[in-house]
């Protein structure tokens, strides 16, 4: 147990108010907690959340794709050098399992089931939210409607379909969570606010700045300023995961695949205002187009496959010499 785990088990204990950290894991935790110890329903939830994840995962991409790239998928997802936290008493597992169930659901057009997995995913993390206008264009496109610019069309279209309606039950649960901020700390916005002045390395900024600042670390500050390690995080497994999402959403936007292309363009955006892109590494292990990707484009090169794998499966081992240690890793 490290890092953000303490925080899950005292807020799950009522020792720690939730403020930056979602209520959904530690309210299992709690509930768990009545059968089994607080740290054993932890790991208990992470686990079995993991299974449902890959589960989902595995029908998921069978059905859009193969099963080659289903089982090239998985284990590139699991080998992913920050895949140590999916076990963890971290939310990791938790919202991945969430998130594919939810995507599969979306493609099976099991409408209401996909709104209720997305109110879920809201209380669980902030990006939760993201799954709403993911949830509107793939009810959008799948209905026969006019071309876009016929907007006034389209919308008599939608504001006639109950689901589009009863898509506004997703934000639901972030509403709840900010209208608890206000009740417990008289702030709305407190799990921003607060996650402010959670460590001095998260810094808002805007997406210009951050890049600018992180090409300043890489020509101008250099190893020497900022030790060996510090620099190699920063650059290669931080900034290095925010470029192989920002070259999965152009990949996704290429194929037209919407709900995806949206997904990863969100979460790009994001982590785009984060300097100097702390943690970055941990919160891109669950978005699962990275891997599919990745195992569509060694699809014929297995080579290729092998290697990528092989590199990730050093540093998944690397991290958890680090992570055991007790050092920082994401």
């Amino acid at each position: 147990m490290r890092w953000d785990s303490i925080h899950y088990l005292e807020i799950a204990l009522g020792e720690s108010q939730a403020s930056v950290f979602f209520p959904l894991y530690p309210l299992l935790i709690w509930i768990f907690s009545m059968f089994f110890s607080p740290v054993s329903s932890g790991f208990i939830i992470s686990f079995f959340s993991l299974a449902i994840a890959l589960y989902y995962l595995d029908r998921l991409i069978k059905r859009d794709f193969n099963k080659k790239i289903s089982h090239h998928s998985l284990l590139l997802l699991l080998f992913f050098p920050s895949a140590i936290f999916l076990p963890l008493i971290y939310t990791e597992a938790l919202f991945l399992a969430i998130l594919t169930s939810f995507f599969y659901y979306l493609g099976e057009k099991k409408w209401l089931i996909a709104i209720i997995l997305a109110f879920f995913a809201t209380i669980t993390r902030n990006v939760g939210i993201f799954l709403w206008p993911i949830f509107l264009i793939s009810f959008y496109l799948q209905l026969n409607v006019h071309p876009l610019g016929y907007v006034k069309k389209n919308l008599n279209i939608l504001l006639r379909k109950k689901y589009f309606w009863l898509s506004f039950f997703i934000p639901l649960g972030l509403i709840l969570y900010c209208f608890y901020n206000y009740l417990i700390l008289g702030d709305f916005f407190a799990f921003i606010n607060y996650q402010k002045n959670w460590s001095d390395t998260h810094v808002f900024k805007w997406p210009w700045q951050t890049i600018k600042e992180m090409f300043n670390i890489i020509f101008h500050l250099g190893v020497n300023k900022i030790g060996t390690f510090n620099y190699f995080r920063i650059i290669f497994v931080e900034f290095g995961s925010f470029i192989l999402l920002f070259i999965s959403s152009i990949y996704w936007l290429i194929k037209k695949h919407w709900p995806y292309t949206l997904f990863c363009l969100l979460n790009l955006i994001t982590f785009s205002t984060i300097f100097p892109m702390v943690s970055v590494n941990r919160y891109v292990v669950v978005i699962f187009p990275i891997f599919i990707f990745l195992a569509q484009i060694s699809k014929k090169q297995d080579w290729l496959f092998y290697f990528m794998l092989s590199v990730s499966y050093i540093f998944f081992f690397f991290n958890i010499f680090i992570f055991s240690s007790g050092g920082w890793v994401a």
